[in-house]
């Protein structure tokens, strides 16, 4: 760094605002230490930066579905709200294995990353405790965290599930089935409570359960073509699905195969209200969470721990943390009402 400083003619502190902070220089100035750079090769080394100042550049995400239409808005938002404090986003996907979740978190633990986020698949926080402990703060995102020294940022989805439901019972309809993944997920079984605690209230409605492997539109094609060989009698007339994904999958297998029409026979209700919610060939009655709110949310929680916890000198006890739950709400479309 000091020879990148005498041939460009700056300042050290300048080269390693060039690396850092390059908004504080001036383009002309940016220009001289990118040239010096790579007239030198000079490739800076954070592991010696942080020996000195304590202090990572990175933040861990963890996520545990990539393939999720709502995870690439999380995470943009993170990168966003990330970027501008002039540090950088290191993101790793699950794939929704509790082990690869594990094994990501001791990855993070040992680069001593800043911080990290997670949207865990399993029970990490006894794990995120003991990182607070050696000094890495940490933010559930998307899931409400048990430990009151937890910080998490989450979406109601209990409640989001009774909008839809209530919704679907408003409408007239009492068999309803609830299509869904993985009710070990922590969001998809308050979703299921959500509509069960709807359902308990009406004496003559009923809750299904309609297991598929995936939350795909694939799996929703594959579900609907099921549905479509029952008997009338023994068809739901109103489907609560997990995520937008697999609602859309069943509105364009149901349509399209002119067996079952939407919503005269069968109901549909989403969850998310992702892009395309709105333009499927029979627009989808949703329930909307705001997953770049939640993502700027995280993140900035975050950096208040990072500094809350160098604050305490590293300790984990000082007392409860924040724990943010956004509300979800209902969006009316012709999937349902057929206006």
């Amino acid at each position: 760094m000091r020879d990148v400083a005498e041939f460009a003619q700056v300042s050290q502190s300048t080269v390693s605002n060039y690396f850092h902070k390059p908004r504080k220089l001036s383009d002309t100035t940016r220009e001289r230490i990118r040239q010096a750079v790579e007239t030198l090769g000079f490739v800076p080394n954070d592991a010696a930066r942080m020996l000195r100042t304590g202090a990572s550049p990175v933040i861990g995400y963890v996520a545990f579905e990539l393939a999720s239409a709502t995870t690439p808005q999380i995470a943009t938002a993170i990168e966003q709200r990330v970027s501008a404090e002039g540090m950088y986003l290191l993101m790793a996907n699950d794939v929704g294995s509790r082990q690869r979740e594990r094994e990501y978190l001791q990855l993070f633990e040992q680069q001593r990353v800043a911080g990290i986020i997670i949207s865990p698949v399993g029970d990490v926080e006894d794990e995120l405790a003991r990182l607070r402990r050696r000094g890495i703060a940490s933010v559930l995102s998307a899931r409400h965290a048990v430990s009151p020294s937890q910080a998490s940022v989450s979406i109601d989805h209990v409640a989001g599930a009774r909008l839809a439901v209530r919704h679907l019972v408003e409408l007239g309809h009492r068999k309803i089935g609830f299509v869904a993944s993985s009710l070990d997920l922590q969001q998809i079984a308050d979703r299921q409570r959500g509509a069960l605690s709807v359902i308990e209230q009406v004496p003559d409605a009923t809750l299904e359960l309609i297991s598929v492997p995936e939350r795909s539109v694939e799996a929703g094609i594959a579900c609907a073509d099921r549905l479509a060989r029952r008997a009338d009698a023994d068809r739901p007339d109103a489907l609560f699905c997990a995520n937008d994904l697999l609602a859309i999958g069943i509105v364009q297998s149901f349509v399209a195969g002119r067996r079952i029409r939407v919503p005269e026979d069968v109901a549909v209700v989403g969850y998310d209200d992702i892009e395309f919610a709105q333009s499927t060939i029979v627009p989808l009655s949703t329930v909307r969470t705001p997953h770049a709110q939640l993502g700027t949310a995280a993140a900035q929680l975050l950096f208040e721990e990072i500094a809350a916890l160098r604050a305490s000198g590293g300790t984990e006890d000082r007392g409860v943390a924040p724990q943010i739950e956004f509300a979800p709400e209902l969006v009316v479309r012709d999937s349902t009402t057929g206006t």
